[in-house]
């Protein structure tokens, strides 16, 4: 099993949404009814020695509910796992460690999943990932359904037009994006973002009372970029070998057993560098660099992605 080790800092989003006074307006848009900031206890996970786990932002409303809610910018399969993880860790913090072996019943908050999702790739307004995906067509006797929730700034969001809070951050978002795409660093555009949001009361005094270098080290990603290239790109290449050879067999029954699977390798890597060029929208050598295509092979596999 590969451990591959994440390097942590806060996410805007998480710095954003980790605090009592903005929580109601998003518990109010998800399940309805009036709270206030003292009806909220934060139970959000940070990263220890011990546990090696964090989540975004999770919080327990009048012991009725925990809403763990997670922020994604790609499309992750396996949030329903992850924040069965999340949940399991909050019902430990949350009981005396004794209660458990006590006849009489544990009061537990009802738990409800969110991940709000504002990636570049169009997506519907939402959309449920369930764990028994996982499970390939097994019954098991037990499920998580997490509600996937596209908070992209878009007219007709129900969501965002209820929740000043979210409608401010996925501006934000979207405003750093437009000033890249137009040439601007990073950087800059941050800059930009941040000034058009205090000039038009999208989280205002958040963005004031922030650096702009702070904002734009916490909009740098949870993940290093660089290794959550690596990682997905080493994923791809090993479902497109696993394809590659799959279709290769097939071939090989009929055009000799090597020559199939030598054809089969070479569609899979080609699908793989296509994946990870449309999925990071990098360049074709830096998808052959990360998914480490030998430097004599790179020729035949550029002429076979453009083909």
């Amino acid at each position: 099993m590969r451990n591959t080790k994440r390097t942590y800092k806060d996410s805007l989003f998480r710095d954003i949404f980790n605090h009592a006074n903005r929580l109601p307006d998003i518990y109010e848009a998800l399940i309805g009814g009036k709270v206030t900031p003292e009806d909220i206890v934060l139970a959000t996970i940070n990263e220890t020695l011990f546990t090696g786990i964090h989540n975004d932002v999770s919080f327990i409303v009048r012991n009725q509910y925990v809403l763990l809610t997670e922020h994604q910018s790609t499309i992750n399969k396996n949030m329903p796992l992850r924040l069965l993880m999340y949940l399991a860790e909050i019902y430990r913090r949350y009981v005396d460690q004794d209660a458990i072996y006590k006849k009489n019943l544990i009061p537990l908050p009802a738990p409800k999943f969110y991940v709000f999702y504002n990636g570049e790739v169009e997506m519907p307004d939402r959309w449920e990932l369930r764990l028994s995906d996982a499970f390939d067509g097994r019954k098991g006797d037990m499920d998580l359904i997490v509600e996937v929730l596209n908070i992209n700034d878009a007219p007709h969001r129900p969501l965002l037009d209820k929740c000043h809070a979210l409608k401010s951050y996925s501006v934000f978002v979207a405003k750093v994006r437009e000033h890249v795409k137009n040439g601007s660093t990073l950087e800059a555009a941050v800059g930009e973002a941040v000034r058009y949001c205090i000039d038009h009361d999208y989280l205002k005094e958040y963005f004031r009372q922030k650096q702009q270098e702070e904002v734009f080290d916490m909009l740098n990603f949870v993940w290093d970029q660089e290794r959550a290239l690596e990682v997905c790109a080493e994923e791809a290449r090993e479902d497109g070998i696993k394809e590659g050879l799959s279709q290769g067999l097939s071939q090989g029954l009929s055009q000799g057993l090597s020559q199939g699977l030598s054809q089969g390798l070479e569609n899979g890597l080609t699908a793989s560098i296509r994946n990870v060029m449309g999925s990071f929208n990098v360049s074709m050598e830096k998808a052959m660099d990360v998914l480490q295509i030998p430097a004599d092979e790179r020729a035949k596999y550029a002429a076979l992605v453009k083909g």
